[in-house]
């Protein structure tokens, strides 16, 4: 059993129609949550019929966990995840310095470490949070083909997800809504709908990853390989398995294990049994971002609203840290009773709307930092002694902890 969420009864029920919620991913079932921490209602709606079964997003950083456990659910994350207090760079020869995640307990950190937690664990328990709730409040296969804002309201249209073995067309259905989020991911259709900009380009860096058996018990801390070919990263995840991911000179477009691991020996001088590695895959890395993440009752939330490069895992947490201030902002505004005011004169402005934009250029600035870390460098040399310098000076050393942690944002 999880802990009691400490969800007040919703100020907003009855006659008023709940707020809809457009995508059940972990950043949507996350702004459900949030809402209903506010006594705000609301349902989900999400196109696929099943939740996801692989990893992908696996760091939770220091500020998101303060608000799992406001959410009554850190617990539960906690009985799958890995604690992760300190991280070592190193150069494939030699370590050149840890970084000690426990030091930003300094500046403020309730929770100084980095939770390595998978995203299909972390959906299934935010899903499980949410129905506990109340049941029937997402509804699956169930795709958003169009909406047309009021003013004091939005009208939402919706089908079922077509069956190609079915004859009959799906029927299309209306909802009415005073607000509608968009946590539908970088493609957006929702952000396409409402001809929102979605400004941006791909980086030029590549990356394979796969997940292997970690032969150490315990598990070692994560490693981040500043080497003269480029980035390597090692680090646990769950069931005694270690994800290795190394920068690549091209997309590689069928990466094979044994490829895999002889290149992250050719490195670091590690061989991971490619004989039994679970995932492999590559990636390439971009940064976007919606001109409007506020267009009066429709919001941009999480990949619709932003992408950053996942060197260093922020990406889901951003989307989280979103989702969690502009929860507050409707609590403010059904407070001052924008609402569900009949008025068709557009909404407020909300400080996630004006003010967040300040976060988004943080993190992405930290993960393009991360990323020109990791690429080669005819001063490669250079490169390493600085990090093993900042990592020698406490002061500093403490400074690149927060960075790491998503610590000291300017979050409001």
């Amino acid at each position: 059993m999880r802990e009691n969420v400490a969800v007040p009864k919703s100020e907003v029920a009855g006659n008023n129609a709940p707020i809809i919620v457009v995508g059940a991913g972990p950043v949507g079932l996350f702004q459900a949550l949030s809402l209903y921490l506010k006594g705000i209602e609301c349902f989900i709606m999400e196109r696929r019929n099943a939740a996801i079964s692989d990893t992908r997003s696996l760091g939770i950083h220091p500020p998101c966990l303060d608000m799992l456990e406001e959410l009554g659910l850190l617990s539960e994350f906690l009985k799958k995840g890995i604690r992760v207090d300190k991280g070592i760079a190193h150069n494939g020869r030699k370590k050149l310095g840890e970084i000690n995640f426990s030091s930003t307990q300094l500046s403020g950190q309730k929770h100084p470490y980095i939770l390595i937690h998978p995203q299909n664990e972390t959906e299934a328990l935010l899903k499980r949070a949410f129905t506990d709730i109340g049941p029937n409040k997402i509804q699956y296969g169930c795709e958003v083909i169009g909406f047309q804002d009021h003013g004091g309201h939005v009208v939402v249209h919706s089908q079922m997800v077509h069956d190609p073995l079915s004859p009959a067309s799906p029927k299309v259905q209306e909802h009415k809504t005073p607000m509608l989020i968009a946590c539908d991911g970088k493609n957006s259709a929702l952000r396409t709908y409402a001809a929102i900009q979605y400004n941006g380009r791909p980086y030029p860096d590549t990356y394979t990853m796969g997940d292997f058996p970690d032969p150490d018990t315990p598990q070692s801390p994560p490693f981040v390989y500043i080497t003269s070919e480029g980035l390597v990263e090692s680090f646990p995840i769950a069931d005694q398995k270690r994800r290795w991911v190394i920068k690549t000179d091209h997309y590689q477009s069928n990466p094979q294990p044994a490829w895999l691991s002889e290149a992250i020996h050719k490195r670091v001088g590690e061989m991971p049994d490619s004989s039994n590695c679970t995932m492999i895959s590559s990636f390439g890395v971009q940064h976007h971002r919606a001109a409007l993440r506020q267009k009066n009752r429709l919001f941009l939330v999480g990949d619709a609203a932003h992408v950053v490069s996942p060197i260093g895992g922020q990406g889901m947490n951003l989307g989280w840290l979103g989702a969690w201030q502009l929860a507050k902002d409707v609590k403010k505004l059904h407070e001052k009773g924008f609402l569900y005011s009949p008025s068709e004169n557009p909404i407020p402005a909300t400080s996630y709307s004006s003010d967040f934009d300040s976060v988004i250029t943080e993190v992405a600035r930290r993960a393009h930092w991360n990323m020109r870390m990791g690429r080669k460098s005819k001063l490669q040399w250079l490169k390493q002694l600085f990090i093993q310098i900042l990592l020698s000076i406490p002061p500093s050393s403490r400074k690149l902890a927060e960075r790491f942690t998503m610590s000291n944002l300017p979050t409001k």
